[in-house]
């Protein structure tokens, strides 16, 4: 049997944490195509199936990349689980990170 009252724990802690929030804006028409390969029709490096083309498709969201103003990739943000992206309101991301 152990004997906690013979215990004494203490801690401090002097680093600060900073909390940034980003909000990332998708408009209704922007990111409704998906960028995978493997929807391409074989031998193709622009027409997609049937099926990825027509107005009932819907790609999801998993990952943002953030990029620098040279175009050079900063950090990524993945999803718990994909988002559907609509085509008909606009979907707002917040993105919380420490730094």
């Amino acid at each position: 049997m152990v004997d906690y009252q013979n215990f004494k724990i203490s801690f401090k802690n002097e680093y600060l944490i900073m909390e940034r929030s980003i909000n990332c804006r998708i408009k209704d028409y922007e990111m409704n195509y998906s960028y995978n390969p493997t929807l391409l029709v074989s031998g193709s490096n622009e027409n997609m199936v049937y099926f990825a083309s027509g107005s009932s498709f819907t790609p999801y969201a998993s990952t943002i990349g953030f990029y620098n103003d040279s175009n050079e990739l900063l950090a990524v943000a993945k999803f718990g689980q994909p988002l559907p992206m609509s085509p008909d309101t606009d979907t707002n991301i917040i993105i919380r990170m420490d730094v």
